[in-house]
């Protein structure tokens, strides 16, 4: 009797070890979920900067057309070339990070899927173990 207590133990502490795994995965796709939103929302306000930049005439040289560039605490005059590519540059390294972030998405949704298919194995297991041992003891209790 001791053995069939210890076994269904076992599978418990296996069980409870693969939901914890699960949660912590699951944790993990919700920051990167909220990494993709930070990196949509950049994406979106440097498209928008670029439609600026695009709007401005590159021979027009009044005052009207100036770029300037926040650094630190001091706005510095910036040529109109050098602001696109920047922000070309950026869009760039950013679609870059959302395509990672979406892969790394994917994959853990891929994982937490299988350790879910897995607790739902080993919970019908210990359903089934916990039956066999319920029928044994029945039958001990007969005998």
């Amino acid at each position: 009797m001791f053995s069939n207590n210890n076994i269904g133990q076992n599978m418990a502490a296996a069980v409870d070890a693969e939901i914890a795994t699960y949660r912590k995965i699951q944790e993990e796709i919700q920051k990167l979920r909220s990494d993709q939103q930070i990196l949509m929302q950049q994406q979106s306000e440097n498209e928008m900067v670029k439609q600026e930049l695009a709007l401005i005439d590159e021979n027009d040289n009044s005052s009207s057309n100036t770029i300037y560039k926040l650094v630190g605490p001091v706005l510095m005059k910036n040529e109109l070339g050098d602001a696109k590519q920047t922000v070309d540059q950026r869009l760039e390294l950013i679609t870059g990070e959302i395509k990672k972030v979406e892969k790394n998405v994917k994959d853990k949704e891929e994982k937490a899927r299988a350790i879910a298919t897995k607790v739902q194995q080993m919970q019908g297991a210990m359903q089934a173990a916990a039956v066999e041992a319920a029928k044994a003891a029945a039958q001990e209790a007969a005998a």
